[in-house]
């Protein structure tokens, strides 16, 4: 594609998804759109609210770190506008660039505002309950969850080293642009490595308020939401940097991105979504009340 005609595609591509972004911070500030998402947020994760105040302090939850993470991307979105400015906004990898840093900004902020908010506030004479001993990462995601970015960032690792000792001829082959792109993700992507594991354990450390078993699970089930968006920002980093690492060692592309390796960024964003999803996924069965860990038979009451 003409340069010309790939920065004006890009320009489109970034005012939609500005425009859409602009349209969600109103849309997920919304009561009716909070109380939906909570709503499912407790089906997914299996469970109840049992109480009209803890389903309140849910959607209040929900609301603020949707609302925060919009506010994030949309922030990012309008900050990396100026690259459409540069050569960078000539080539197809332009949105993979812009797109990529604000996904970690937003998992990163949506985790900030986590840290710095309490879902429950018991009153000083109320009952508390506490956990017997503190919990771990491994407390709230399996091993594939828990070790997926790190065995991804090993590929990346592998892939920047060949990319590098492959010799000058292949970069220049693939264009500046490109060599210049995978600079860029990378640094972002060993800057992640660094900030996340660092802000994972600022949410470990957390205290978790709570009156009774049912609004300790539930934090539970958020602190677990937040330590999955998390693992997902560095999944994202390591997979950027491997999926433009193999547009430059694609074999027989003749240029940074031809055909099946265009799509290779795109599957991986996607599917990492299903394997991290920040709507509600059932807990660990050692983190749920013990009442709602056995199944209730039929005609009895729960």
């Amino acid at each position: 594609m003409d340069p010309d005609q790939m920065r004006a595609m890009n320009v489109v591509v970034m005012a939609a998804l500005i425009a859409v972004f602009t349209v969600m911070v109103w849309v997920v500030g919304s009561n009716s759109s909070a109380y939906a998402r909570a709503d499912r947020f407790s089906q997914r994760s299996r469970l109840p609210y049992g109480t009209t105040q803890t389903r309140e302090s849910v959607v209040r939850h929900v609301q603020s770190a949707s609302r925060a993470g919009t506010i994030a991307a949309l922030a990012g979105l309008l900050a990396a506008s100026c690259l459409l400015f540069t050569p960078l906004a000539t080539t197809p990898v332009f949105l993979f660039v812009v797109v990529f840093p604000v996904l970690i900004v937003t998992g990163t902020v949506s985790a900030a505002v986590s840290v710095r908010e309490r879902l429950f506030h018991p009153a000083p004479d109320a009952p508390r309950i506490a956990r017997a001993r503190a919990l771990g990462v491994g407390d709230y995601l399996d091993p594939f969850r828990r070790l997926l970015p790190w065995a991804l960032a090993a590929c990346a690792t592998l892939a920047l080293v060949t990319v590098w000792v492959s010799g000058t001829g292949r970069r220049e082959r693939t264009g500046e642009a490109l060599a210049v792109s995978l600079l860029i993700v990378a640094i972002v992507a060993v800057a992640a490595f660094v900030a996340v594991p660092i802000l994972e354990r600022k949410v470990l450390d957390q205290p978790q308020p709570a009156s009774d078993t049912l609004e300790l699970a539930w934090d539970d089930a958020f602190r677990a939401t937040t330590i999955g968006q998390l693992h997902l920002s560095l999944a994202f980093a390591a997979w950027i940097v491997l999926a433009l690492s193999v547009g430059v060692l694609w074999p027989g592309a003749d240029g940074p991105f031809t055909g099946l390796a265009a799509q290779v960024p795109t599957w991986g964003i996607i599917a990492l979504q299903f394997v991290y999803p920040n709507t509600g996924r059932p807990l660990p069965a050692g983190l749920y009340p013990e009442w709602l860990r056995r199944p209730v038979a039929e005609g009895t009451a729960a």
